[in-house]
């Protein structure tokens, strides 16, 4: 789906164009860290730290790179 119009896309792209590669990859984090935000907000707030920390990376990375980074909480699914 795409519903940007032509204009705006192309506004975007001579924006994007003309930014340095620091200047893209700064963004690029900044987006990375407020989707971070944006879970962890969304978490159980009684949770453990090392339980915020897998359930994060289990919605991220998916449910087999949070049991291989966190095996001591394996048995313990976060729905």
């Amino acid at each position: 789906m795409n519903d940007t119009s032509p204009e705006i896309e192309a506004l975007l792209k001579t924006r994007y164009a003309g930014m340095t590669g620091s200047e893209r990859a700064l963004m690029a984090l900044q987006m990375f860290e407020t989707a971070q935000q944006i879970v962890l907000s969304s978490l159980d707030p009684g949770l453990s730290e090392s339980q915020r920390r897998r359930e994060l990376c289990r919605r991220f990375y998916g449910e087999d790179l949070a049991q291989a980074a966190f095996p001591e909480l394996e048995d313990r699914v976060i729905e």
